[in-house]
């Protein structure tokens, strides 16, 4: 048996169970599972309520974002989803395709075709108004058919994407839509996430396929590119002035698969730069090009012509410059005023090697001039383990404690401002529901998880320094951990440092009732170092994570020990500074000479008996996974 079918076995006895359980159908559970997942990974958003958001807008013609589930079959009539994706004015119409069978069957393009027909057949209907009196007000098919007729003006594409637990026929992979199938001459595509998709898309952690631009069939014009003669072999470079309609139209096909590398998401109008852009776009867009400062990208493989123009380029990226992107985008809708017919953009290609890409991309992000503020900690944010974590963060549900009727989830933040993005994407029910699941002080970041590891991996010296000069000494160690072993970051590993957060966390508020100004972040961060050197022993595992996890807090063991430790802490920092004229226990915290010093008193066979019989009867016999 090979691995896609071990895979698809696996889906279809997961199915199986869910249609049991909510006595619902095979189909419809299958399909609400995978969207899920396309949800997770950034493939799709969830959908705005409608009635929620107007509530809280007086714009009532305001069109509404995202995904939602609706069903329609009708005679040659066919919808079982859609989506608005709000940034590219691109309505997607989803059908589920889903074949009960132990074996895998083939998804052909007859198959595909009639799913086309059929879905723009009812695209076309549903802007007839007597289609729309003839639904059921109450159904599925009514509130698509109504979004449809309601904001067709505003919807400058169609995508049509078929979801399917079968496999696409390799014959028909790259599909191209004929004239015929074109929603009434609406730029249309096709996006198909068949069984061997959503397996390679499982297997890479969710990270998207690498894009593949033919400037030839997409522009009918090539890229005109100076090359950039550079001694080097690892990388070639290109200076180009690319079109600002060439920018808004890949990113209206591809959105954020163009933006992966990028350190940022879209940070919408907010700030004064980007009000800037969108301004110069309406006011003098012949000025676009001397008043931004352009745009760095990034590609694997490049292909030119006889005219020195890029003719292709695989895995383009936009490393630094997303802004610029996603604002042109947007401002060029259909119904705008502006037009992009003026607007160029000066751009800086460099074509890295796939064996180097990981290194190399993330240095170009990081050193390319910026238009917006970017702390050195948002250039890891794209390294697999921040990935790794997230996505865990998505997957993994907290135990059920004591008052609790449901379990929540921890919220990575990968990239800053994305859990009040997420937060705030939706209705006012979908921000409730996010906090059910989500709570505010089950939020961590790079920056608070890089401090707990640092503590708990034996340098509470470096927690206690500026917080990027403490994540580059964190990122350093994550960087040589994850080349030695990567499978050492699973499900426990993410699992204890949930714990450590939580030491952190409730550990703070103990210090915060014996410890005051400048002197509790040291005194904790030497605390929770020293309640776990204590711990540690040939006898015994170390301070109890699996405790922390399972009880989403500290119990009330440890924590009567851990005020024992900060006792004497800092009773250890006094008796220094009283020596030390002119010092503090925040400054003398950072010292590696004190730290050194502190770690062997922490260590001598003094300490041996310091901890309670209690205590550590409360500790693992050996170490445990968290």
């Amino acid at each position: 048996m090979t691995e896609l079918e071990s895979y698809y076995k696996e889906i279809m006895s997961n199915v199986s169970r869910l249609a049991e359980a909510n006595e619902d159908h095979s189909e419809a559970m299958f399909f609400e599972n995978r969207m899920k997942i396309l949800i997770e990974d950034g493939h799709s958003v969830e959908y705005e309520d409608e009635d929620d958001k107007k509530k809280k807008s007086t714009k009532s013609d305001e069109i509404q974002g995202g995904y939602k589930y609706t069903y329609l079959r009708q005679t040659g009539l066919r919808v079982d989803g859609y989506e608005f994706l709000i940034d590219r004015s691109t309505l997607i119409l989803y059908i589920c395709h889903f074949v009960q069978s132990n074996e895998i069957n083939t998804l052909t393009r007859t198959e595909i075709t009639q799913f086309l027909k059929n879905t723009g057949r009812f695209y076309e209907k549903s802007l007839d108004k007597s289609y729309l009196k003839s639904l059921e007000e109450t159904s599925d098919g009514y509130e698509v058919a109504s979004f449809i007729n309601k904001n067709h003006k505003s919807i400058d594409q169609i995508g049509v994407r078929i979801v399917t637990n079968c496999l696409l026929s390799a014959r028909v992979k790259n599909t191209i839509l004929n004239e015929e199938e074109q929603f009434l001459d609406q730029p249309t595509t096709l996006d198909i996430w068949d069984i061997q998709r959503f397996y390679d898309n499982e297997d890479t952690g969710g990270k998207s396929e690498l894009l593949e631009i033919d400037f030839l069939s997409e522009f009918n014009s090539g890229l005109p590119a100076l090359p950039v003669s550079l001694d080097s072999t690892s990388y070639k470079s290109f200076l180009c002035v690319i079109p600002g309609a060439y920018l808004a139209k890949l990113y209206s096909k591809y959105g954020s698969r163009l933006l992966e590398a990028n350190v940022r998401s879209f940070l919408q109008f907010k700030g004064a730069v980007n009000k800037g852009m969108r301004d110069t776009l309406k006011d003098d867009p012949h000025m676009f090009f001397a008043y931004n400062n352009g745009i760095t990208a990034t590609a694997e493989e490049f292909r030119v012509n006889e005219k020195n123009e890029i003719t292709y380029l695989k895995n383009l990226q936009i490393v630094n410059g997303g802004q610029t992107t996603a604002s042109l985008c947007i401002t060029n809708s259909k119904n705008s005023e502006v037009t992009l017919e003026h607007v160029f953009v000066q751009m800086k290609l460099s074509i890295v090697d796939t064996k180097t890409s990981e290194e190399i991309v993330p240095n170009i992000a990081k050193f390319a001039n910026t238009q917006n503020k970017i702390n050195p900690s948002d250039f890891f944010s794209n390294h697999p383990f921040h990935r790794k974590m997230e996505k865990k963060s998505r997957q993994i549900s907290t135990p059920i404690v004591s008052g609790q009727i449901r379990s929540s989830k921890w919220f990575y933040e990968r990239s800053r401002g994305s859990y009040d993005n997420e937060k705030k994407k939706g209705s006012k029910s979908d921000e409730r529901a996010f906090l059910l699941e989500y709570p505010v002080h089950q939020k961590m970041d790079k920056l608070s998880l890089a401090k707990t590891s640092v503590i708990f991996d034996g340098d509470p010296h470096q927690a206690v320094k500026g917080q990027q000069s403490m994540f580059k000494h964190f990122a350093s160690n994550i960087q040589t951990r994850w080349e030695k072993n990567s499978f050492e970051f699973n499900d426990d590993f993410y699992k204890k440092i949930v714990a450590q957060q939580i030491l952190f966390r409730d550990g703070r508020v103990i210090v915060m009732k014996q410890v005051t100004g400048q002197a509790i972040q040291p005194v904790l961060a030497y605390s929770l170092y020293a309640l776990n050197a204590l711990s540690t022993s040939k006898h015994y595992g170390g301070i109890f994570f699996k405790s922390a996890w399972d009880n989403q807090g500290i119990d009330d063991v440890t924590s009567t020990e851990l005020v024992k430790v900060i006792d004497f802490v800092y009773d250890y920092f006094e008796k220094f500074i009283a020596n030390n004229e002119g010092k503090t226990i925040l400054s003398v915290s950072k010292n590696n000479p004190f730290f050194q010093g502190f770690k062997a008193k922490v260590g001598s066979e003094s300490m041996n008996n310091f901890l309670s019989i209690e205590y550590k009867k409360s500790l693992p016999f050996k170490a445990v996974k968290y």
